[in-house]
């Protein structure tokens, strides 16, 4: 049987890694199904936030990445023409997009679609963009172009794709007619359990690891924790893109009021196979993100047996079932104080017993024949 060509567009790709989720959810699903279908993948030559192209990588041409074709496109020849011509170079069966909101790499191939200047089916994977804390983000702007997108019937012919039964009902929210299939995301993690880590009554090892943008809530952490007036060595290191400069003055500005015991250092950006090696040096992840259409982070974490500390705006609540984590409701910032001082206080023998949980909890979770199976549906 002739494998389908799958154009897969996205603003950001390898070498890259500021844009987070979506991109490590289009590198596993390309390593998932790469046997199964012919990708070819269309972004640009730089990373969320920069200016400069990825050195070492040639753009406005067919490279290979990683054993898959990859088209960096640059500033200047990003225009609706090239674009529409670069996607029909490789005559594709399906047009996979990574993004709701994008202009270029979203909304122009739906209009090229939609004028018949683009032969293929269109999948769009909206990434989390249409649940409750994305939408939270910018309303009023969200809900005039929304209007304007059901007006023009812009996704009359869009199968949308979900990774959750959660975000199937988000996207069904948003448009009612919409079709939508569910694939789970999938994470090209290893389980880990050869960490060992200390953990004593007194001390607790945190870290952040996700975007430094408001979406995120790293704000809701730091004041949590300024709420926290107990004794203890508490540390809290922060990992992620510095993607809102003038959010992180507002997270710069909570660090500062805390007190001595606590001691909160942004450690940069991380490649993905620097993550779980990270993880090794902590006791719990500590993110109270708005919402996390997967929460790669998440994965990883437990993958390496390490608990967390997560909102219940994430696929992870089975964290609290499974005794390996917290899932909590952000109303309640009592519940989260509580956790904290229990995670202070927990003794190696505790702390073991939950990481044991990790690994039971994720044999369930890694990526399985099924997985393989919706994504063929996906894209049937």
């Amino acid at each position: 049987m002739t494998k389908k060509n799958i154009a897969v567009l996205i603003d950001w790709y390898l070498p890259g890694n500021k844009a987070g989720g979506p991109v490590k959810s289009v590198y596993s699903m390309l390593n998932l199904l790469k046997d199964e279908f012919n990708f070819f993948v269309i972004t640009t030559d730089h990373d969320l936030g920069s200016s400069a192209p990825y050195k070492n990588v040639k753009s406005d041409k067919w490279v290979e990445y990683n054993g898959i074709p990859v088209y960096y496109i640059s500033k200047t020849k990003l225009k609706s023409a090239n674009i529409l011509n670069v996607i029909n170079g490789i005559k594709p069966d399906i047009v996979y997009l990574n993004s709701f909101w994008s202009y270029n790499f979203a909304l122009l191939p739906l209009r090229f679609e939609k004028a018949g200047k683009l032969k293929a089916d269109i999948v769009l994977a909206p990434r989390g963009m249409l649940g409750r804390g994305a939408m939270s983000i910018k309303p009023l702007k969200k809900k005039l172009f929304l209007s304007l997108i059901k007006f023009v019937n812009l996704h009359s012919k869009t199968i949308f794709h979900a990774t959750t039964a959660e975000e199937q009902k988000e996207i069904h929210k948003v448009l009612k007619k919409a079709e939508v299939r569910i694939a789970s995301n999938v994470n090209s993690a290893q389980l880990n359990d050869k960490r060992i880590i200390k953990k004593e009554p007194g001390e607790l090892k945190l870290f952040y690891l996700s975007r430094i943008a408001r979406v995120k809530n790293l704000h809701f952490a730091l004041e949590v924790l300024g709420k926290l007036k107990v004794a203890g060595k508490i540390t809290y290191d922060i990992y992620g893109s510095l993607e809102d400069k003038a959010y992180w003055k507002e997270c710069e500005a909570l660090i500062k009021k805390l007190s001595v015991n606590i001691t909160v250092s942004y450690k940069g950006e991380l490649s993905f196979e620097e993550v779980q090696p990270m993880v090794d040096k902590y006791h719990f992840l500590f993110l109270p993100t708005l919402n996390e259409n997967f929460g790669h982070s998440i994965y990883e974490t437990l993958m390496s047996a390490c608990p967390v500390l997560i909102s219940d705006t994430t696929p992870w609540n089975g964290v609290n079932d499974n005794y390996c984590g917290f899932s909590l409701a952000l109303k309640d910032k009592d519940e989260w104080l509580n956790s904290l001082q229990f995670m202070l206080q927990t003794d190696s023998d505790i702390y073991d017993y939950m990481c044991q949980n990790c690994l039971i909890f994720m044999k369930e979770k890694t990526n399985s024949a099924n997985d393989l199976k919706a994504y063929k549906e996906l894209f049937a």
